[in-house]
């Protein structure tokens, strides 16, 4: 999962009413310059990747594109499988394409294995 100079970005709060999930994003695309950077959503994180987000009036832009602008550029995003399912969200059917799955055992490993570990 991960390489040596790797970041990990563990992203827990949603991507609307605060700004925490938007400055994750954000430090994504700057980090992606000199780390291998790998983004960690879980609890309410696993909104960041939700297919078809509107943010609608909230005044919120989406961290869609973003989040997938950052993995073309060679971002991994890794979504904790039972956190969506706490929220009835399905895996194959509501997340952006390339985001991949992990149980309780790999996010304990991203976060083992990354030099770095940045919490939002």
């Amino acid at each position: 999962m991960t390489t040596k100079n790797s970041l990990t970005i563990l992203i827990r709060r949603p991507p609307y009413g605060q700004i925490h999930a938007a400055e994750a994003i954000r430090h994504m695309g700057g980090a992606l310059e000199a780390l291998q950077t790998n983004v960690l959503l879980v609890d309410d994180g696993v909104y960041v990747a939700r297919d078809g987000q509107d943010a609608g009036s909230t005044g919120w832009t989406s961290l869609v594109a973003p989040l997938a602008k950052g993995m073309a550029k060679g971002a991994r995003v890794y979504l904790h499988t039972p956190s969506a399912q706490a929220r009835g969200l399905l895996t194959d059917e509501h997340f952006v394409i390339g985001v991949e799955p992990v149980d309780d055992a790999g996010v304990a490993r991203l976060l083992t294995e990354s030099d770095l570990v940045m919490v939002y």
